[in-house]
């Protein structure tokens, strides 16, 4: 009887608000009228405004934003969801923060670092309209790519391109904190302009005599004094980094230049259960052989069939379909759905689903047998 009254009470609610307020919920018609008066002001989301956007190279950019009162803090490494109004329609990326937990807790501010992708409709808009003033929606931070709270031992870094934004947070946690411990980086980029912070890290070395840095461009020409090989990471690279006995290392690029750091690393000897790993990008997804497969999705009642699908994300988005997806490689998990039948595979780990109902995350998984989920 009670969960009868509850339902029908529900019910009256929910009729009642679309009735009055055109939406389900009351409280989201208010927080529309209030937004038109204060943007920054919000009843279940965290906002920021944008207080500078700061050039770092010919393609990345640095935003300092102030978030409200609503977000908790963070630990060095940790990234968030950032959602934008792009053309009017909410769009969802996850950025790492590149500043430092002391910043925060100073002037209450902090940093996403963000390098334009070539065609990235998102990242370009980003670096082409979000400026000075600009409020977007945040998420808590999360993650687990963070600094040992017992660390007593010296650490290493192994970046990449913008992988060097969850590192840069780390290093300068450790300089506000003094460097309690010895801490040596490998840095690469094509070119010696495409280094993120390449001064900053320069003089934090300079200056502090417990962190060494290797700058390395893998496709600079230029005359360098550099005493390792200007080019892709090798043995020599890693032997340099292991000089200074690190403890732990922990890893921020593309796929296959992490898989070849962790070869690199354990043939050197170095205990791979000691790392750290970030993903930044995704591998290739190794086109299916066979029959074509058919997506069947669901709750929009459409299909789309194909002999070569990459991610069930891609396919979505192919079939016209616009599913909330933030970071696009398996960290944030806010693409997750229900699989209701077929067989996908994890592009990550190379492992299969069972068959049957269960949650994925489309934006890695791959289908290798007709599949329905519920988008």
């Amino acid at each position: 009887m009670h969960s009868k009254n509850t339902t029908i009470t529900q019910r009256a609610k929910t009729w009642l608000s679309s009735s009055l307020f055109n939406r389900d919920r009351a409280g989201e018609y208010f927080e529309y009228l209030v937004e038109g008066l204060d943007p920054l002001w919000s009843v279940t989301d965290c906002k920021a405004q944008i207080l500078d956007v700061i050039n770092e190279t010919a393609d990345t950019k640095t935003w300092v934003m102030k978030p409200t009162s609503r977000w908790n803090g963070f630990v060095a490494g940790q990234h968030i969801h950032i959602t934008m109004s792009v053309n009017g329609v909410n769009h969802t990326r996850t950025f790492t923060i590149s500043s430092s937990p002391y910043q925060w807790q100073q002037d209450q501010t902090i940093t996403i670092t963000v390098k334009k992708v070539p065609d990235g409709r998102i990242t370009g808009w980003m670096h082409e309209h979000l400026d000075k003033g600009a409020v977007i929606t945040l998420s808590q931070a999360q993650g687990d790519f963070v600094l040992n709270d017992s660390i007593d031992a010296p650490v290493g870094y192994i970046a990449a391109g913008s992988g060097i934004t969850p590192v840069m947070s780390q290093l300068r946690t450790l300089t506000a904190n003094n460097m309690p411990v010895p801490a040596s980086l490998l840095y690469f980029s094509n070119t010696r302009q495409d280094f993120i912070f390449g001064s900053q890290i320069q003089a934090m070395s300079q200056t502090n005599g417990r962190f060494t840095s290797h700058l390395i461009a893998s496709y600079d020409d230029s005359e360098s004094s550099h005493k390792l090989p200007q080019s892709p990471i090798c043995a020599e690279h890693i032997a340099a980094l292991l000089s200074d006995k690190p403890k732990e290392i922990y890893i921020c690029g593309p796929h296959r230049f992490r898989e070849i750091a962790k070869e690199l690393l354990a043939e050197a000897g170095f205990d791979l259960n000691a790392t750290h790993e970030e993903a930044f990008g995704l591998p290739p997804v190794k086109r299916v052989e066979g029959e074509p497969v058919t997506i069947t999705f669901g709750k929009s009642a459409l299909e789309t069939t194909s002999n070569a699908p990459g991610t069930l994300l891609e396919m979505a988005e192919g079939a016209g379909l616009s599913p909330t997806a933030g970071c696009r490689m398996g960290i944030c998990h806010t693409c997750k759905c229900k699989k209701n039948s077929g067989q996908v595979r994890n592009i990550i780990t190379g492992e299969l689903s069972s068959t049957g109902q269960e949650d994925i995350q489309i934006c890695i998984s791959t289908p290798i047998s007709n599949v329905e989920v519920e988008l």
